[in-house]
């Protein structure tokens, strides 16, 4: 019997070498573009992460603090899903969870630039969809090579994990131009937030 071929490793390739020299896939988002970020209430609509000196935490983050995120979904479902949704083997979400965030919606001030890692963008860039998907470390370097790369993009585009129908974005703080935001509790909107938990097959514990 013929040895089966191991399949694909879970993490995204490297960086190919020739990525520093090429043209990046960008998206001009125009001003006044929508976004959306389930946060805290306690806590500022708006944050560049994981703050100074502190470790990086999330996907995109800045392997040795060289610059900070703001994590933003391009639509209410994926701020909800990005952060109700992280443990996909619960089919519950603590009700104080939900009562503890607000749904802030905010738009770009200046054209935002990000990088297309997602869709037909991944083959240009010289990656996979486990960009969005696998571990830590090599998104990490991604994050790294787009932001010294020469064409200088705000950030990155990138499918949802937990649903990759749902766009998210990564921003870089070099975007200094600012957000207009606006932001109310998260029950406020009770039947949007009902039809994103029924669509996942999720409750309310």
């Amino acid at each position: 019997m013929a040895r089966a071929k191991p399949g694909p490793r879970g993490d995204a390739p490297v960086p190919p070498p020739w990525l520093a020299a090429a043209r990046l896939p960008i998206d001009t988002f125009p001003a006044g573009a929508v976004w959306f970020r389930c946060h805290r209430a306690l806590l500022a609509p708006i944050f560049f992460g994981p703050g100074p000196r502190a470790a990086p935490k999330h996907r995109f983050d800045a392997p040795a603090g060289e610059f900070q995120v703001l994590y933003l979904g391009l639509s209410y479902d994926a701020a909800v899903v990005e952060t109700l949704f992280r443990n996909p083997r619960r089919r519950t979400v603590d009700r104080a969870d939900i009562e503890a965030r607000s749904m802030a919606t905010l738009t770009n001030d200046a054209p935002l630039r990000l990088v297309q890692a997602h869709g037909s963008g991944l083959a240009r860039l010289g990656t996979t969809a486990s960009l969005s998907t696998g571990g830590y470390r090599a998104s990490r370097r991604w994050a790294m090579d787009l932001w010294r790369h020469k064409d200088e993009p705000d950030g990155l585009v990138y499918f949802s994990r937990h649903n990759p129908g749902l766009l998210c974005a990564a921003i870089f703080d070099r975007y200094t131009a600012g957000f207009a935001e606006s932001s109310a509790p998260l029950l406020d909107e009770a039947a949007a937030l009902a039809r994103v938990f029924l669509t996942h097959g999720k409750s309310v514990s």
